[in-house]
């Protein structure tokens, strides 16, 4: 067997749903057009609400409709809503204002789905694609004139995309695998805005987004040095652009009034509108004249500006007197919604200014600069207003508040954890591996173990473990209602390893934040999708996911990169009873014939036969199950066939500690598939493992020598990973992952019956040939008492 690669997190959580991957290919195609296609971009609007339609609770789950930045902006949408309509009525006008500014209810909708996605990182790429295609039109323009149809007049959006798109790879390059080949995609994009764009805005937030990347990325002795020397390269290199030279020379000569001079350059056209918005905004800076009142007023107030213009000489200058904003977001503001629709502008920028100081780099930086780039490039254009630009903006800011959000939440201080495992004593000691990982992810935790009474005594002495609590089974409604009582937000995380309900709801019960397993069909998944932040979809028996790893993987979200192979701990080892430790001998065989469902049961004659097979070769065989009277019913037939100390009957004696301490003396351990078993394996003797209708790749006991991470295959007659030899019947029905031949409990499995006792001597055989005998004094040091912690 191959040993692989630590447990994949995407392989342990189950494989994608369909609606997941929707999502990703709608994120994508969102990503891809946000820089140049406001028809790419409403389709792909569209197909998000056909996927939140589907899943509503991908938006409930989520706490982004709590966070600051989407407050204020849901605030400023809705007084943009009230103010239009009670200015200017229920009409079609009215809805076309308000939908202007759609993008602030797409700010929390996009970043509860990126949080929702499994790689949110596909919508960076494709907006980085998006923009290098976008960068490839322009250049194409040089070389074919005709091709400036196919783009169109973008060049304030296309300006503000590719500044900002160059400005994000290079903070990104920053410790990256391939930082050259962002750095190279960043000069390209800015070279771009230099030489093949005709945009000002683009010149101008180049200058500042190169300032902000030399201060983010210089040494810190070096960064007013590189402040300056950044946008000098820059300039230096503008000087170079034709379209730079020409846009700084209109600009120069258009610092006059219009109606002065008679010319009508751009610079001309926005002096104009700053000096009719500023007698706006002089006349309703307090209540504002209505978003969509704007163009009749902005046409009022030029034509008062300037009276006794000849219609002609009106229509002449209708670029600036017939205008529906006045191409700066701020005074839209001011001017279509009063003095609380500025301050609500203003504050959403402090906000997501305020997220960006308590982020972590680099997120923190690009969160920076995309705010300062927004609101610089605001004082020359309606950015907000403007279809590709607002959405641009909004787009990058819920992926960057989505990264925070989920950093923070991974981050975020947990010093309770229970793990809620509510099945049987094997499942028990199969969560030890989660255990572990959630000790050494929070050491200082308390982290305590939920489980049913009689069923946690594998974990007696653990020391991961600060308390058990176990309760009974049955607990009636007294019982339960005080059990609540106990639980009620006592911890700070749940996780939850069993998939069913009962302990879903003691989840909910125990912790605000919450873990777990689910079934990969159930009629309450959707009820426990909606109550989970991290959701594990259980392999099921015919999966291909131990179930050691997909429990483990329920730490996932706070987990730095891949989690490590799981390991199995075993209980500590305590002193044998005295009457035992003087009858076994180190390197005896321990054969535990009982197994607590008869479809699980390797036929007890068999057991007879390789028992007695062992004693002819002179092996010392220590027998071993509980008291109850099935595991005694087994044991009986064998117990007949020696006498002390060739055959010790040490059933119903030892505890799970001292069961630990028989098993590291011993030369090897035979059982059929229950809790023993794992124990064995855990312990790191070699163990061999009869297997039936079982899925070995979800249930083979765990090893815990050598290539511990070895997988085991689905079907084999006989197999070994580590310290674990697997023993199948050869049918081709194995493993049929059912409750036997009949599928109940109490059935037949006619694949464990055809498993020979030659075939599991031949085995043991193999083992105990290569199999050194523990000498006196090793044996000894197993016997040595541990230190066990108590349970509660």
């Amino acid at each position: 067997m191959t040993a692989p690669a630590p447990v994949d997190l995407a392989v342990a959580r189950g494989r994608p749903a369909v609606w997941e991957w929707c999502l990703t290919a709608t994120l994508a195609l969102l990503g891809f057009f946000l820089p140049f296609s406001s028809a790419g971009v409403a389709i792909a609007e569209f197909l998000l609400l056909l996927l939140i339609l589907a899943r509503p609770g991908a938006l409930v789950r989520r706490e982004v409709w709590r966070d600051p930045v989407m407050v204020t902006g849901l605030a400023l949408l809705a007084w943009i809503a009230v103010h239009t309509l009670v200015a200017s009525g229920i009409g079609r006008e009215s809805v076309g204002a308000i939908n202007q500014y759609q993008e602030l209810l797409l700010a929390p909708v996009l970043a509860a789905l990126l949080l929702r996605a499994r790689d949110r990182q596909v919508f960076l790429r494709a907006f980085v694609a998006g923009c290098v295609f976008l960068a490839l039109l322009y250049w194409s323009i040089r070389v074919e004139p005709e091709m400036r149809h196919v783009v169109g007049e973008r060049r304030i959006s296309a300006g503000f995309a590719l500044a900002v798109c160059a400005f994000l790879l290079v903070l990104r390059a920053r410790g990256h695998s391939r930082a050259w080949w962002l750095r190279g995609l960043a000069a390209f994009l800015t070279l771009t805005v230099l030489f093949a764009l005709d945009s000002r805005t683009g010149y101008v937030l180049v200058l500042v987004l190169a300032a902000s990347a030399a201060w983010l990325q210089a040494p810190r002795g070096w960064r007013w040095v590189a402040v300056l020397a950044g946008p000098a390269i820059v300039l230096a290199l503008a000087f170079g652009s034709d379209s730079i030279e020409e846009r700084v020379s209109e600009t120069l000569a258009g610092w006059q009034p219009a109606a002065a001079t008679g010319g009508f350059t751009s610079t001309t056209i926005r002096i104009e509108l700053i000096r009719i918005s500023s007698d706006l905004v002089r006349r309703h800076w307090l209540a504002g004249v209505g978003y969509a009142e704007y163009g009749p007023a902005h046409e009022q107030a030029a034509r008062q500006r300037y009276p006794g213009l000849t219609p002609q000489e009106t229509e002449q200058r209708a670029l600036w007197m017939r205008s529906s904003n006045p191409h700066n977001e701020y005074v839209m503001q001011l001017a279509g919604g009063g003095i609380v629709a500025l301050a609500l502008f203003v504050g959403w920028l402090g906000a997501i200014l305020r997220r960006a100081a308590t982020a972590r780099r680099p997120v923190g930086a690009v969160l920076a600069g995309l705010t300062a780039a927004f609101a610089i490039g605001s004082l020359f254009n309606s950015l907000l207003l403007d279809f590709i630009e607002g959405h641009l903006f909004v787009a990058l800011l819920a992926l960057l508040v989505a990264e925070c959000r989920d950093v923070a939440g991974r981050e975020q201080e947990i010093r309770r954890v229970v793990i809620i495992v509510t099945r049987q004593i094997g499942d028990v000691l199969l969560t030890t591996p989660l255990l572990q990982a959630a000790r050494e992810r929070w050491p200082q935790a308390r982290i305590d173990v939920l489980a049913f009474a009689g069923t946690a005594g594998m974990l007696h002495g653990n020391p991961h473990l600060d308390r058990l609590l176990e309760y009974p089974a049955r607990l009636g409604w007294s019982g339960f209602r005080s059990l609540v009582r106990r639980l009620w937000r006592q911890y700070d995380l749940a996780l939850v390893a069993d998939p069913g309900d009962r302990a879903h709801l003691l989840g909910w019960i125990a912790a605000p934040r919450r873990s777990g397993v689910i079934p990969a069909h159930g009629a309450s998944n959707w009820l426990k999708r909606l109550a989970l932040e991290q959701v594990v979809v259980s392999a099921g028996d015919l999966g291909s996911v131990h179930v050691t790893a997909e429990r483990q993987a329920l730490i996932a979200p706070w987990a730095s990169g891949r989690l490590p192979p799981p390991q199995v701990v075993p209980p500590p080892a305590r002193d044998l009873p005295p009457p035992l430790r003087e009858l076994v001998r180190p390197g005896a065989v321990v054969v535990h014939a009982p197994s607590m469902w008869p479809y699980k049961q390797w036929p007890i004659i068999h057991f007879e036969q390789l028992v007695a097979g062992l004693l002819a070769q002179g092996r010392q065989v220590v027998l071993t199950g509980s008291g109850g009277g099935r595991d005694q019913e087994c044991i009986a037939p064998l117990r007949a066939l020696g006498q002390p100390p060739r055959l010790v009957d040490a059933s119903g004696r030892l505890n799970f500690n001292e069961l630990a301490a028989l098993l590291r003396q011993a030369a090897l351990y035979i059982g059929p598939d229950t809790s023993v078993s794992h124990l064995a394996a855990a312990t790191g003797m070699p163990v061999i493992a009869i297997f039936g209708p079982t899925n070995p790749l979800r249930w083979a006991p765990w090893p815990a020598k050598g290539e511990a991470q070895a997988l085991f295959a689905r079907s084999a007659a006989v197999q070994q990973a580590g310290n674990v030899t697997v023993l199948q019947g050869t049918q081709p029905c194995v493993p049929c992952g059912r409750a036997g031949c009949e599928d109940h409990r109490q059935s037949r499995s006619d694949c464990l019956q055809s498993i020979s006792p030659e075939q599991v001597l031949a085995q043991a055989d193999r083992i105990l040939s290569n199999t050194e005998l523990p000498d006196a004094e090793a044996a000894k040091d197993t016997q040595r008492p541990q230190k066990n912690s108590q349970s509660h």
